[in-house]
């Protein structure tokens, strides 16, 4: 139906559950996704706040970004957490992924854990990036729960990726 450099939308010709055929519109995104759960020395989390145009909102999220084919996840981490917020990782590890849309959109995202994090470079922050990064400001777990639970956190990739990593923290 549609396609560019980044997506491309098809309209699939399936066949339901009950035999009848019917239609299903799927994008389907050309690269992979990352996105970073970076933890500060406090255990806090550091968020970027971006203007996000298909809502016409500004957003707290994880940062993240695309990850071209052929590149590892994790090199591309430590790339997007130093473009969007100026903070290099000293350790980078993977925590998982998920699917963020999986009724419309053909994708996998990754999470990634950063941690020993040099925050030097901080005032640096969305230097080299295409996107405009507003604010970027750690928040402890506490702080994170209260803007889940009311409604100050909307970024559903931010949700997945808190979700992943307080799971691995437990054990």
């Amino acid at each position: 139906m549609f396609e560019n450099p980044r997506v491309r939308v098809l309209e699939d010709v399936v066949v339901q559950p009950d035999g009848t055929e019917g239609s299903y519109t799927v994008v389907e995104e050309r690269a992979g996704a990352v996105l970073i759960v970076a933890v500060d020395e406090e255990q806090r989390v550091v968020l970027v706040r971006q203007h996000r145009y298909p809502i016409d909102v500004s957003l707290w999220e994880v940062p993240g970004g695309e990850v071209p084919v052929g590149v590892d996840p994790l090199v591309q981490a430590r790339q997007e957490l130093r473009e969007e917020t100026g903070i290099i990782a000293g350790q980078v590890e993977f925590l998982g992924s998920f699917a963020p849309w999986p009724a419309r959109l053909r994708r996998c995202s990754a999470v990634a854990l950063a941690t020993e994090l040099d925050v030097s470079r901080l005032s640096n922050f969305g230097q080299g990036s295409d996107e405009s990064i507003e604010e970027v400001r750690p928040y402890s777990r506490s702080e994170l729960l209260e803007m889940i639970a009311s409604g100050d956190l909307l970024d559903a990739n931010t949700l997945c990726s808190l979700a992943l990593y307080w799971a691995a923290s437990r054990s």
